[in-house]
């Protein structure tokens, strides 16, 4: 049985932040798409999911990073992903998309990269 999926978005200045919990596949994906359409129809510039609550991503939800990177590189914009489980991970690298997006452990580690004066 499919568990619920649930996505908020928030603001993170200069991030939008779509923190995501639960199982992303066939039965769950339009939520995500959905809000991934949301934020990105509200001109961010600089997108990240946090899936540090997502249990399980299948084929068809990976296609809903892929279709958000594409939107956000015609406006020159930025995909990230917040993941720290292993089976989230493990999905990325088999799927080989763990080069397509630049993947951290949390919003802070991405924000230290971004402004490297900051302390980490």
């Amino acid at each position: 049985m499919t568990q619920d999926l649930t996505v908020a978005i928030r603001d993170e200045h200069p991030y939008v932040v779509l923190d995501v919990v639960g199982e992303i596949d066939i039965a769950t994906a339009s939520v995500l798409r959905n809000a991934m359409i949301e934020a990105t129809d509200t001109g961010a510039s600089r997108l990240v999911f946090d899936l540090s609550r997502v249990t399980f991503v299948d084929s068809v939800g990976l296609g809903v990073f892929v279709l958000a990177r594409k939107k956000m590189h015609l406006r020159r914009g930025t995909v990230d992903i917040i993941a720290s489980t292993r089976r989230v991970l493990a999905i990325f690298k088999l799927a080989g998309l763990e080069q397509a997006f630049r993947i951290r452990p949390t919003l802070e580690d991405l924000a230290a990269e971004d402004d490297p004066a900051e302390p980490a």
